[in-house]
């Protein structure tokens, strides 16, 4: 449980993510069919993990810095 606690950002980021490639293909097509909305959902995600990974690795920069 602690763990998925510290893990409520990355995964608040990775919702948005997802919501927002569907929300993206709603915008794009009145009546999406469910492989553009997997598909889009997937690229959403995909946003999510790299603005995770580009934070991690700056904190991570921050962190050697200090060493």
């Amino acid at each position: 449980m602690d763990y998925l606690k510290s893990r409520k950002n990355a995964y608040a980021v990775l919702l948005s993510g997802l919501v927002l490639g569907v929300i993206i293909a709603f915008l794009i097509n009145d009546d999406p069919e469910p492989s553009t909305l997997v598909a889009s959902g997937a690229i959403g995600v995909v946003i999510g993990e790299a603005i995770m990974f580009w934070r991690w690795s700056k904190e991570r920069k921050i962190k050697q810095r200090e060493d």
